[in-house]
């Protein structure tokens, strides 16, 4: 089976976009760093990718070719408008920008105007609910608004269709799923860690972080699929998922504002 990757950044960070808080900080990579990324994927002949592009491709009955990687970034935040975009437009990738509905306008958040300007220049718009709560900590009621009201504010600002969801946390159940094809959704892009079949369809697609610490061979080998640099980011999402099964998710989000945990 050819595997392809699906690339999870969160912020990218300066100067002139800071990681707001500790907790944030390991889970952003630095402006230079991201640059020297998109080079390294340009260089090695390979194409950043949307999910949408991605899921189409696959859905049609096509294969996703070798050299595609699939970009996406979480949150909705300032610096996928003034350092994200710039940097992949240089290089003709596209992304998917996963856009949590109440970051909108807000400080370190993307305007409306930012978010259409990125949807015109060929980006692909995403959801992540709107209020980042996580959605097994919720009834049924309050996940539906959530969704729904995500999907309804980035659609009225872009004008098209937004039908692809990221979880915030990665937190979603068997009941997120039946709510989100209810509405037409079309695939997720979860926090489950893995590469994807290169031939296959899903609802829900596998993502690797890149995150302040993963080192320039590290990364080269996620982009080229190779499975080996892998067995430690299993270990440690398998060890996480007994912590969150052990504390519950109360317990789980007040470890992780302590140690900056996933």
């Amino acid at each position: 089976m050819r595997r392809f990757p699906t690339l999870m950044y969160h912020r990218i960070v300066s100067g002139r976009h800071p990681a707001p808080d500790p907790v944030e900080a390991p889970w952003s990579v630095d402006l230079g760093v991201f640059e020297r990324q998109m080079e390294r994927l340009h260089a090695a002949g390979r194409r950043g990718v949307s999910m949408d592009q991605v899921h189409r491709t696959l859905a049609g009955g096509g294969r996703v070719p070798p050299d595609w990687v699939a970009i996406t970034f979480d949150d909705g935040n300032a610096s996928d408008h003034g350092h994200a975009l710039p940097v992949l437009a240089r290089h003709g990738f596209a992304a998917t920008f996963f856009v949590c509905g109440n970051r909108v306008d807000a400080a370190t958040g993307l305007s409306r105007a930012e978010i259409r300007e990125m949807h015109g220049a060929g980006m692909h718009i995403g959801s992540h609910a709107m209020t980042h709560r996580f959605l097994t900590t919720l009834d049924g009621a309050a996940e539906r608004d959530e969704l729904a009201g995500s999907r309804a504010l980035l659609e009225d600002i872009i004008g098209a269709p937004v039908d692809h969801f990221a979880p915030p946390g990665g937190r979603w159940s068997a009941r997120t799923g039946r709510v989100l094809r209810e509405l037409s959704f079309a695939a997720v892009s979860s926090s489950a860690f893995g590469y994807n079949d290169a031939g296959r369809a899903s609802f829900a697609y596998r993502r690797i972080p890149i995150v302040r610490s993963t080192p320039p061979a590290r990364f080269d080998a996620i982009a080229r699929g190779a499975r080996l640099p892998l067995l430690p980011g299993y270990a440690r999402a398998f060890t996480l998922s007994l912590v969150r099964g052990a504390l519950g998710e109360s317990g789980y989000a007040r470890a992780r504002s302590m140690g900056g945990a996933a």
